[in-house]
């Protein structure tokens, strides 16, 4: 009986004292800020000027690929030979 009692206090400093440590561990974490586990993504922020312009050239670009479709439709012949579908011919 008397083990028990004298086993008791030397448990209860351990456990206070692991106590103690953790609490001073959550001090320091909360002071420091999270540690994340895995690293961050980070992504370069866009240049909207740079993407505005690449746009507008190639809606110009294809203005005139369409401009200059339009211009053959309209002044030269075009010979098409269709085939059936089939290619039994050949």
């Amino acid at each position: 009986m008397t083990e028990s009692l004298s086993s008791q206090p030397r448990n209860h400093r351990f456990v206070d004292r692991l106590v103690v440590f953790f609490v001073i561990l959550t001090c320091f974490r909360i002071w420091l800020g999270p540690f994340p586990l895995l690293e961050r993504a980070e992504a370069q922020i866009p240049d909207a000027g740079l993407q505005r312009k690449q746009l507008v050239d190639e809606a110009r670009r294809t203005n005139e690929l369409l401009s200059d479709i339009k211009r053959i439709l309209e002044t030269q012949t075009l010979h098409v030979h269709l085939e059936g579908a089939d290619n039994q011919g050949k």
